[in-house]
């Protein structure tokens, strides 16, 4: 299971809950689409200070493996890439921050899909306040009978009240 950390952008009038359109799941660990398409990722999350920089990076490591050699400038490339997917998320949390997004959780899920659906149902639980439901009388703890489908053994022990 991945785990997202939940960014939103800071109310402008204090303690306000934060539009559910505006929160941002944000995938610790790598970055497959960082890695493959680095510079398209980054024009799509809008991170321009890390693209500059990544840029310069690139341009830096190219003219000094002229001076170095082909395979030295394509290793360090690739060195380059791997390094940047690992740090990709991070990067996009730091941009967010800067832009006036504040932590406000952490969740777990297989799949983006599934850490939104975990987040926003807990967060429901939390706005909802405690009522007691009715439940039902329980019957004291020695009076409950095995039902008739169970037979004498339950997997490897015997039902409660059936002498062994």
């Amino acid at each position: 299971m991945a785990i997202y950390t939940v960014l939103a952008p800071r109310a402008p009038g204090g303690d306000a809950a934060p539009d559910a359109m505006a929160i941002v799941f944000v995938k610790d660990g790598f970055s497959w689409p960082a890695l493959f398409f680095a510079g398209p990722w980054l024009i799509f999350r809008r991170m321009w200070l890390v693209l500059a920089g990544y840029v310069v990076a690139g341009l830096a490591i190219g003219s000094v493996g002229n001076a170095v050699g082909e395979g030295a400038a394509a290793a360090a490339i690739l060195l380059l890439h791997v390094l940047f997917a690992l740090e990709a998320n991070e990067l996009r949390r730091w941009t967010l921050q800067r832009h006036g997004y504040r932590l406000i959780g952490m969740v777990e899920g297989r799949g983006l899909e599934e850490a939104e659906i975990r987040y926003f149902a807990a967060a429901e639980a939390r706005s909802v306040p405690a009522t007691p439901s009715p439940s039902p009388a329980l019957p004291p703890l020695g009076t409950i009978q095995p039902s008739a489908e169970a037979g004498d053994v339950i997997g490897l022990f015997p039902a409660p009240g059936v002498p062994s």
